[in-house]
């Protein structure tokens, strides 16, 4: 059996693919829309729906003729960590699941107050969604039991086993502010100071932990194994090779998440700054994300309505050598134009931001590396933009490091079906391929 499915639940989209060990490749992918409803607070989702859009998903991925089901390994699942779905006693879903980056977390935050102990933690963590939910649809928290992650709620559907206890994986636990990072414990005491006396702990388990196996009644056959998976950038992460000490990852999408990993976590990490636990090998991580996805996507709604990425991208290759970097204030969401020339155009201004961009990264990188005493020189970046040329060039321009571009488009697809692989099999294969340009310039590929 050599085919792993893997199952990316991500902000705008959920993917499901096909891994084949012997071909080293995904030779099946499906798409489609993650839908969000909106709402005052910035949109929401529902559980149930979507969840059977990925059994849809899978549905036709299986009728691919390059899919296997006799040949079919396991499955995992992957999604954004923050996105709580609360459950019954019998395991109905009870009420929506508010989206991450919407506005619902600040809002609870905020009412808790800068004396509550909470005020340090990410607004977007899962405990201020349920504060949330507490204070706005009581009704629908009283009926529930229990809560897991979205990507674990769909794990959890795959198994169509309405018995199977609900469980939490660390990776996603890491992004509850639940979790007691040092111990890899969810901590007993967090509920009851919320005042949400009513749920209780889910099981907490390691990522790339078999679940279960399908019964046959859902999307899979019978005797899939379902195995844990994690939070998307860290299973991004691992499908491309960052897996060990000092290995960095830079996820490019609506938020651009830089991941340092250690074996042993800084005494504190400051503003900005959070930990959590990897997905494989007892590793530890510390992580900033930027929302630099969510900054281009404005600009070029502004100066680029309309327009291909490639005429983009076309316009900005003539350009990028006369214009210096933005100065990018991520933490006060906001950007500073360096000077323009008189003659200006909307590539010189989408030049000046991406510039802007690649320097905080770069300082994303010294500062993760100063705070935990490592020396980094080797980063490893994926994401749809990376497969520009002049996106890469303005990033390798910023650094003095050496920078790996992941060619696969799909990585985190592909990670999540490669922890499916260490799941099962107590291995995992590396079939991403990388583009290492050099800090002087020349560049080499590799496996």
């Amino acid at each position: 059996m050599s085919q792993f499915i893997g199952v990316d639940i991500g902000t705008t989209r959920t993917k499901v693919g096909c891994y084949d060990t012997d071909a080293g490749r995904l030779v099946a992918l499906r798409h489609a829309p993650t839908v969000v409803d909106p709402d005052p607070w910035g949109g929401r989702r529902d559980a149930d729906r979507l969840a059977a859009a990925v059994g849809d998903l899978l549905a036709d991925l299986l009728a691919d003729p390059a899919v296997r089901a006799d040949d079919l390994a396991g499955v995992s699942v992957g999604s954004v960590g923050e996105e709580v779905v609360l459950l019954s006693l019998a395991g109905a879903v009870t009420a929506p699941v508010l989206a991450w980056f919407a506005e619902h977390g600040r809002q609870a935050r905020a009412a808790l107050g800068g004396a509550s102990g909470w005020a340090d933690v990410d607004e977007t963590f899962s405990v201020f969604k349920l504060r949330w939910l507490a204070e706005h649809l009581p009704d629908e928290l009283a009926a529930a039991r229990t809560f897991t992650s979205l990507a674990d709620f769909v794990a959890r559907d795959l198994l169509a086993d309405a018995g199977a206890p609900v469980f939490l994986n660390v990776s996603h636990a890491s992004r509850t502010g639940l979790l007691d990072i040092r111990a890899g414990a969810l901590r007993t005491d967090a509920l009851p100071e919320l005042g949400l006396t009513s749920l209780a702990l889910p099981d907490l388990v390691a990522s790339a932990t078999v679940v279960g196996r399908a019964s046959g009644d859902g999307a899979l056959p019978a005797g899939v194994p379902v195995v844990a998976g994690g939070h998307d950038h860290m299973c991004g992460a691992f499908g491309t090779g960052v897996r060990a000490v000092g290995d960095v990852y830079v996820s490019v999408g609506t938020s651009e998440a830089q991941v340092l990993l250690v074996d042993e976590l800084p005494d504190a990490v400051g503003p900005g700054l959070d930990t959590g636990i990897f997905v494989a090998g007892g590793l530890r991580f510390v992580h900033r994300a930027t929302p630099a996805g969510r900054y281009y996507q404005a600009w070029h709604d502004l100066l680029y309505p309309g327009v291909g990425d490639a005429t983009l991208w076309a316009e900005l290759a003539h350009v990028v050598d006369e214009v210096d970097p933005a100065v990018v204030e991520a933490d006060l969401r906001r950007v500073r134009l360096a000077a323009l020339p008189m003659d200006v155009t909307r590539a010189h201004a989408m030049a000046s931001l991406l510039k802007g961009l690649a320097v905080e990264a770069e300082a994303t990188t010294g500062r993760l590396g100063r705070l935990t005493g490592v020396e980094i020189t080797d980063v490893t970046v994926g994401g749809v933009a990376a497969g520009w040329p002049t996106w890469r060039r303005l990033r390798q321009d910023a650094t003095g490091r050496r920078l790996s571009f992941v060619d696969e488009p799909e990585a985190t697809v592909l990670g999540v079906a490669v922890l499916a692989q260490l799941g099962v099999t107590g291995r995992a294969d590396v079939p991403v391929r990388l583009t290492t340009a050099e800090p002087s310039g020349g560049h080499h590929e590799h496996a």
